[in-house]
């Protein structure tokens, strides 16, 4: 039997998905409020935390503490279900840490030089900028692969299939963010990425309440 201690430890733990989430959201909405004449539509989200935005400070703030805590999410959930599931999620949440991690620090060290970088699909100036989509194609190919194990490791259980039909929504919807963001004119770049982005943040929270439940109703055990 497990110790009530851990357990506690584990649920809170568990809900830093979540709160990495409304921290992310947090830089968005703040970021915008900072950010005079900011074009949502038409900008990437980048460009909130660029060295030259005017809400670069609180804009990076939550994105910091968003990234913070979705690697400490994702480390939790690989190490509290590694094994028990079956070897194909463990792999999926494995990618999955390392795309936090790749996320976290990659933004963190490599935000754009200035806003419109992205949106604007030149070629970055300065090495920042160019190591900034270079982090962004990780996360997005890590993303991709750990949707995919996801979808397949969780079919495969009795009780929590529905997770893996949930990983196969957020992978159809990463795709049309993709699709669209080579399709549509630039002036709806924003757009496009929100497609992109949001499905994987908005994924991140299902997990976390996910893992919250299980934890709360002691399912570990009974998911094959």
């Amino acid at each position: 039997m497990e110790n009530p201690l851990n357990i506690n430890v584990i649920k809170t733990l568990s809900l830093f998905g979540i709160i990495g989430v409304v921290f992310y959201f947090a830089h968005v909405i703040f970021g915008r409020m900072f950010y005079e004449g900011y074009n949502p539509f038409s900008q990437a989200i980048s460009d909130l935390t660029a060295v030259n935005s005017p809400s670069k400070k609180i804009a990076s703030a939550f994105s910091f503490l968003y990234g913070l805590f979705s690697v400490i999410f994702s480390i939790s959930f690989y190490t509290y279900f590694k094994g028990d599931i079956n070897k194909i999620v463990t792999l999926g949440s494995l990618f999955f840490c390392i795309m936090t991690l790749i996320s976290f620090f990659g933004y963190v060290f490599f935000p754009l030089s200035q806003a419109g970088v992205v949106a604007e699909a030149t070629d970055a100036g300065t090495f920042k900028d160019k190591m900034h989509l270079v982090v962004t194609a990780l996360v997005v190919v890590f993303t991709i692969v750990s949707l995919i194990l996801f979808s397949i490791g969780f079919l495969k259980t009795s009780n929590f299939k529905y997770l893996g039909i949930i990983s196969i929504c957020t992978f159809a919807a990463l795709l049309i963010g993709v699709i669209l963001i080579n399709k549509l004119p630039k002036e709806y770049f924003g757009i496009a990425e929100r497609v992109n982005v949001y499905s994987i943040i908005i994924f991140i929270g299902i997990l976390s309440l996910w893992m919250f439940m299980i934890v709360k109703n002691g399912q570990k055990c009974l998911v094959l």
